[in-house]
């Protein structure tokens, strides 16, 4: 996994990653499940040019949910890594 393309999937601007971002410098990415910490702390330096001092990640598991167009069926929703990445002090990154 050395392109960066087949790591970040995008930014996460949600009330929580934008507290984050203003707050304590951190952002938060949607990656692939594959991705590892090193991967996505390179992917990150190589895209938006800056230093990231720490990366921490999580893993959002499927939950069960009905499907209403399968006549109440149980279903799944799709499984999400999330990276918060935490930046050196001054370094930015404008994702608006």
């Amino acid at each position: 996994m050395s392109e960066s393309v087949k790591i970040l999937k995008e930014a996460l601007l949600t009330e929580k990653a934008t507290m984050l971002s203003a707050n304590l410098n951190q952002y938060v990415f949607s990656v692939y499940p594959s991705a590892s910490k090193t991967n996505i702390k390179n992917a990150i330096e190589q895209n938006f040019g800056v230093s990231v001092t720490s990366v921490n990640t999580l893993i959002q598991k499927p939950k069960a949910k009905r499907d209403r167009m399968r006549r109440g069926k149980k279903g799944y929703t799709s499984l999400a890594k999330k990276a918060i990445v935490t930046l050196k002090a001054g370094d930015s990154i404008d994702l608006a």
